[in-house]
């Protein structure tokens, strides 16, 4: 090779390098940019990593309107029989109930002066008072679930077909696996074909176990052996999801009533909780629900589903007031950890603005 060729390879090698170090050096400075953006900016990177949750106040925005929001609108009339007038027919088509009405009615008609009464904030402090009235006594536990005093603790999860059931049963084994418990899931709804996958979905989201054998139709088969299997196998919690039933079918309430019987065969005191899941759009048919399901089951606690879609948050008082069942937990929103303690402060403060 001459020396004039050599020279000629030496200078594209030297050429070639060059590029490439170039080339290297502007992808690492890139991404060395990226890197010290993302830093700098904790916000963006926090909704990122985790979305801004919903409160019970935005939640409940809908029934404020519905509730307080008539009531504000009342005092536009400067006749205070018609205020008083206004504030009863709110009242009345609020989903209340008839027997939570007459105690609402009574304190701003027997408790407040003519003055009074053509003050909103008045009657805006009547109507708190009388609501944390009806809500304290069911409310008086921050205990969500009643333990079991050793083995695992029981919850029978129940209600009518679209109500939120398994989507419920799915977030609340979420959040008690997120505490570290060992939680089974038992498919127990064996009339609906596509429960089960239903079900199964949810609790892989939940990263939970699921107890759902192949060719069982009975539903005490299934709460029967997923009992056995949490006893022995040293689960903290079971769940059990029940087929979605009308509370006016006799027949298949009666059918509860056996699943309840043949759990108490395994653990005594099962189930601990036996909590009905209502649709808070159903307004006061959830409330008849829950009455037919608290004669057949003794109730011991109501989840409120799709708090955020409704303009019928009230029925979150007359359950309480006329059941003395408590809120155990209200959905206000679709996510996973959207479901929610119930805080009745909060809950009374929500409503009336």
């Amino acid at each position: 090779m001459s020396e004039a060729h050599f020279n000629q390879m030496l200078y594209l090698l030297i050429f070639i390098a060059l590029v490439f170090f170039i080339i290297t050096g502007v992808i690492v400075l890139s991404k060395f940019k990226n890197k010290k953006t993302t830093q700098s900016n904790p916000l963006a990177e926090a909704l990122q990593s985790k979305e801004i949750e919903p409160s019970l106040r935005s939640a409940l925005k809908k029934t404020e309107e519905n509730f307080f929001g008539r009531i504000r609108k009342a005092f536009s009339s400067a006749d205070k029989k018609v205020v008083l007038e206004q504030i009863e027919e709110v009242l009345y088509t609020s989903d209340l109930g008839p027997s939570t009405v007459q105690k609402l009615l009574a304190v701003v008609e027997n408790e407040l002066s003519k003055a009074e009464i053509s003050d909103i904030n008045s009657v805006k402090s009547a109507l708190r008072n009388q609501m944390l009235e009806i809500l304290k006594p069911v409310h008086n536990s921050e205990i969500l679930f009643s333990r079991a005093q050793s083995g695992p603790t029981v919850l029978m999860v129940v209600g009518v077909n679209g109500a939120g059931k398994t989507t419920s049963i799915g977030k609340i084994s979420a959040k008690l696996a997120s505490e570290n418990f060992k939680v089974l899931v038992a498919a127990g709804d064996t009339f609906r074909a596509a429960a089960g996958g239903q079900l199964k979905t949810w609790t892989d989201r939940a990263k939970v176990e699921i107890y759902w054998p192949n060719n069982t139709t009975d539903p005490s088969a299934v709460a029967f052996d997923a009992l056995t299997k949490a006893k022995s196998q040293n689960f903290d919690f079971v769940i059990l999801d029940t087929a979605g039933r009308l509370h006016t079918q006799a027949p298949l309430m009666e059918e509860l009533k056996k699943v309840k019987r043949i759990m108490s065969k395994i653990i005594t005191e099962a189930p601990h909780e036996t909590w009905i899941v209502l649709d808070a759009n159903s307004g006061q048919n959830a409330l008849m629900q829950a009455k037919e399901f608290h004669q057949a089951l003794v109730l011991t606690g109501v989840v409120l589903t799709k708090m955020d879609g409704t303009a019928k948050g009230g029925v979150a008082l007359s359950v309480a007031d006329q059941l003395h069942l408590p809120i155990k937990l209200v959905g206000i929103g679709e996510q996973i950890n959207h479901l929610k303690p119930f805080n009745y402060i909060e809950y009374v403060d929500s409503i009336l603005g």
